[in-house]
């Protein structure tokens, strides 16, 4: 585990034997929080663990690890929650009861997130009837599944905070569910529950850790399918009679891929937005308030959704293909009874604890004369930098550079071709 300057919590790692400073990683960082010192990668700003440098690494100098990486201490009579990526990891012909079997026989109990991701649709679709005839509705509304964009709304878009549903996610919502059950089934209130999730994505553990919604959340850890692939494949058809497991219909397993959140809504205007760069390009739309006529937006961090996740095997394409077969197979309905789902909406038991606000990573602001001395030697630095934006100062572009002179963090002696501009002049 590792830390940025900001005290950032994150499970990303950059191996630094690995390492020769090629500068991809850091190209890559949406959040700028990679610099290149003395020839090897460091996180020095906020990471939020997208990912995107473990994908971009030729030489394997990025770790991404969850509680997975010791699962072996975790031992029997866990319950884990298996995302309906899960289901394209084993090739077309595993159907998605037999992966929640395999589950079950290694870690004791597992739940099928795929039903909690169709209980998550209905609720939305409750709370978007109810927006409609509002006077001062936000629009549009952001969908707060994906980790990775809450992290970068909160960091980059603060003031789109209040659009982001506030539904708890189809996780905690299966979670919450499991612990509920438990305690009316009998389980002693006071023993640990413990309650981990398998998943394709890097920042669960980060979103788990410290939740932007609830005070605390329900689950305990992530697992990443890469880290116990080789246990379920080993457990697959071990068993003459399994029990039914899999509760859900064709648009819970669709949310492995990207649409497959707003292909389970009612009728509105919707969109699908997957990939990092994709995704911001949208939210600074959303924030020029550009995008009203749209009610409800899906970001996936991931190109073609969870399905991409670092976490994975299977490679997106097949994956995407394998989940939409299934989708296929078991219709596009949801199995649910929708009265039940109703009453708990009623009830408030979907909602958020509290509303998304700032990590206290985040940058606090300064003041107004504070900021504008900032911004003018940023302004001053960044005239007279080449623009090549080649990394070889160790920041990732020439605006970031300047920045980092402007705060202290780096000098002007890092630019090579001001350097070499002032060696030819005879300075």
């Amino acid at each position: 585990m590792a830390t940025g300057d900001a005290g950032d919590l994150h499970f990303v790692q950059i191996l630094e034997n690995r390492c020769n400073g090629c500068v991809l990683c850091m190209k890559a960082c949406p959040m700028k929080a990679i610099r290149v010192r003395d020839g090897k990668a460091r996180i020095e700003g906020v990471c939020i663990d997208c990912g995107e440098c473990y994908r971009v690494c030729p030489r394997g100098a990025v770790s991404v690890f969850t509680a997975g990486r010791d699962v072996s201490r975790l031992g029997y009579g866990i319950t884990v929650i298996a995302s309906p990526v899960m289901y394209a990891q084993f090739g077309e012909a595993t159907t998605p009861n037999e992966i929640l079997a395999a589950v079950e026989r290694i870690f004791g109990c597992v739940y099928d997130q795929a039903y909690a991701c169709e209980m998550f649709n209905l609720a939305t679709e409750f709370y978007l009837r109810e927006n409609r005839v509002k006077k001062d509705a936000l629009r549009p509304l952001i969908s707060p599944f994906c980790p990775v964009v809450n992290r970068i709304i909160a960091y980059r878009f603060p003031s789109l905070l209040k659009h982001l549903l506030p539904i708890n996610t189809p996780r905690e919502i299966a979670a919450k569910d499991i612990r509920e059950r438990a305690l009316r089934e009998g389980f002693p209130p006071g023993e640990p529950l413990r309650v981990y999730q398998i998943t394709s994505c890097s920042a669960n553990m980060k979103c788990i850790r410290e939740p932007l919604f609830l005070k605390k959340s329900n689950l305990d850890g992530a697992l990443g399918i890469s880290e116990i692939y080789e246990m379920v494949k080993g457990q697959l058809h071990n068993s003459d009679e399994e029990p039914l497991l899999f509760r859900s219909g064709g648009v819970g397993i669709g949310w492995g891929i990207c649409g497959g959140e707003i292909a389970g809504l009612g009728e509105g205007n919707y969109i699908a937005v997957s990939g990092v760069q994709e995704t911001i390009r949208y939210l600074e739309k959303i924030e020029m308030g550009l995008v009203r006529n749209i009610e409800y937006c899906e970001f996936r961090s991931c190109l073609e959704g969870c399905v991409a996740g670092p976490l994975t095997i299977t490679d997106r394409y097949e994956a995407k293909r394998i989940l939409q077969r299934q989708v296929s197979l078991f219709g596009q309905g949801k199995r649910l009874n929708a009265r039940r789902v109703k009453k708990a909406y009623d009830e408030g038991w979907f909602f958020t604890e509290k509303r998304g606000e700032q990590p206290s990573g985040a940058a606090r602001p300064m003041s107004i004369s504070g900021a504008i001395e900032r911004q003018e030697g940023i302004e001053r630095i960044f005239r007279a930098l080449p623009e090549k934006e080649c990394g070889a100062c160790g920041s990732p572009d020439c605006r970031t550079f300047a920045e980092d002179v402007a705060d202290g963090r780096s000098d002007l002696e890092r630019c090579v071709f001001l350097k070499k501009r002032k060696e030819g002049q005879g300075e």
